[in-house]
């Protein structure tokens, strides 16, 4: 499987469904049903790959931004739901991380916002094909690259940094401040 075909099967998912929807990783699932064991661990692989370049701190500071909150898992799933939006969002997005305000219509964050359902589809059709519960023991680790976080000292940094998604998306309510005002 080539990083084309990664994204040909999410892409194609997008046609009948909305990014991050139950029925878009149910279309992902249904097309991975039809993989060999190898497809579906190049799958996989592919989708680290994608996860490991979004783990960037432009994407971290869109994240905070639409979440008002970011923890490990947090950004993972944003990651995620980041890719459920197609090659080209997702790559316009690595590129300018604010132009996610253009087509991010998040009104629950906690609830919109989610990539759960990329985060065992490849596994499950290994083992559903295979009745093998080797897939993790045969993809290939992706660790996180090293990133440099010049976090915003006051909500004016941030808002400079993304002032679409800021202006969208920043919960003008919460109480947590990023440093002394």
């Amino acid at each position: 499987m080539t990083e084309q075909d990664f994204w040909d099967i999410i892409n194609n998912s997008l046609q009948h469904n909305a990014p991050g929807s139950e029925g878009q990783y149910l279309s992902i699932s249904q097309s991975l049903a039809t993989l060999l064991p190898e497809q579906l661990i190049e799958f996989e692989n592919h989708l680290a790959h994608q996860k490991s370049r979004a783990f960037c701190f432009p994407v971290l500071m869109a994240n905070f931004a639409l979440q008002s909150y970011i923890n490990d898992d947090i950004f993972e799933d944003f990651r995620l739901w980041l890719i459920s939006f197609g090659q080209d969002k997702f790559e316009a997005v690595l590129n300018h991380a604010d132009q996610l305000a253009e087509f991010s219509n998040v009104e629950d964050p906690i609830e919109d916002i989610t990539g759960e359902g990329l985060v065992f589809a490849a596994q499950e059709a290994y083992e559903a094909v295979t009745g093998q519960d080797d897939f993790l023991k045969r993809v290939r680790p992706q660790p996180d690259p090293e990133i440099n976080y010049p976090w915003p000292d006051n909500l004016g940094q941030l808002e400079a940094m993304l002032p679409n998604l800021f202006n969208k998306h920043w919960d003008k309510n919460r109480t947590y401040e990023l440093g002394p005002e």
